[in-house]
């Protein structure tokens, strides 16, 4: 089996790990050996998705084993962070890399509300100053879901977190300006054509950025669009299915006959997908600003206010089933609200010729 691609691929291995003879290997904490074949070194495998699998099942018999958050955040980052979205994932690391600064040495067993109050105060003050609050809440809302899993695997018995007993700084949400239908359609006539098909085909389907970048000829059946959900609420697989209208035939045919052609719908001048390995987009993201420039300020809009356009219209039900939300409630609190309607830009022809 082939190397991975690039020596950047082995780049943010978890801790402890290194690529090395062809093979990801973990270096193993002394002391600790014993739950390790008695190796200093541990050989986890040449793939990185059976590499974490072989972790996993290893590093469930060493629960006992666990008594500083530098453990807790080593098996959290090797068992829940690979299950979420790659941008998560990196956000994720982040985050997770300034607490064990910070308390990765402290006892799990003694940690108390008093000290999630002290420590978010600590990062407010000295970590993330020009961010303000918000980067605070989601250092410890990551914080937060590790004691959770801590819980789930018997480490601790009681969370010192749970809403009760910790309150997150609050935040202000601001309100994202929603074009119609109408003034999308008007203003994708001095976009380009990847831009313009991209546009009518979310404003059928609300997808995700990532998940809508990320089609392929493949997710083209004959009767239907199938898409697999790069983040759920639950983090289990969803797939969604629609219908494919007689619109939506003809953008993607747009897509597939545009050049060069490539198996991705929405892909680069040289073929390749527009989104990365890394779930970044940065050339599609330049495209879009851009076209925005070339619009009178009032009239813009981001990417993201097209899926809260879907989210907005219909029944509350049937967005959130469109949306793939795994409840209406969470429709309700991000796509419902803080939500500015604006008039089209296209005036009513009844009323022009009246």
């Amino acid at each position: 089996m082939a190397r991975p691609r690039t020596v950047k691929a082995h780049k943010g291995l978890p801790r402890g790990w290194r690529w090395h003879m062809g093979a990801y290997r973990y270096r193993v904490p002394k002391g600790q050996e014993g739950h390790w074949d008695g190796k200093s070194e541990f050989r986890l495998g040449r793939t990185l998705s059976e590499a974490h699998r072989a972790f996993s099942g290893r590093i469930a018999s060493v629960d006992d084993a666990i008594v500083t958050f530098g453990e807790l955040f080593d098996r959290y980052v090797f068992e829940v962070t690979p299950s979420k979205s790659r941008r998560t994932q990196k956000d994720e690391v982040v985050y997770i890399q300034k607490l064990r600064q910070l308390i990765g040495m402290n006892s799990v067993f003694d940690f108390r509300p008093r000290h999630a109050y002290q420590l978010r105060d600590h990062l407010k003050n000295n970590v993330s100053k020009g961010s303000g609050e918000k980067q605070v809440n989601r250092h410890m809302s990551v914080l937060k879901h590790v004691f959770t899993k801590a819980i789930e695997w018997g480490v601790i018995d009681a969370h010192p977190m749970h809403s009760g007993a910790f309150k997150m700084f609050p935040e202000k949400r601001s309100k994202m300006r929603i074009p119609s239908d109408a003034e999308v359609r008007e203003a994708i006539k001095i976009a380009n054509p990847m831009l313009q098909s991209y546009c009518k085909l979310k404003l059928i389907t609300g997808l995700r950025q990532t998940d809508l970048l990320g089609l392929t000829v493949h997710n083209v059946k004959d009767d239907y669009l199938e898409v697999m959900l790069s983040k759920t609420e639950d983090r289990t697989e969803q797939v969604l299915r629609f219908d494919l209208t007689d619109e939506m035939r003809d953008i993607i045919r747009e897509c597939r006959e545009r050049k060069p052609l490539s198996k991705h719908l929405f892909k680069t001048r040289d073929g390749e997908c527009q989104l990365k390995e890394d779930n970044t987009c940065t050339g599609f993201e330049s495209q879009w600003q851009r076209w925005q420039r070339k619009l009178p300020k009032e009239q813009r809009f981001s990417e993201r206010s097209i899926r809260n356009l879907v989210g907005s219209q219909d029944g509350l039900e049937i967005a959130s089933e469109r949306l793939g939300h795994a409840s209406s409630a969470t429709t309700k609190k991000f796509y419902r609200s803080n939500v500015t309607n604006v008039a089209p830009l296209i005036p009513n022809r009844k009323s022009e010729n009246s």
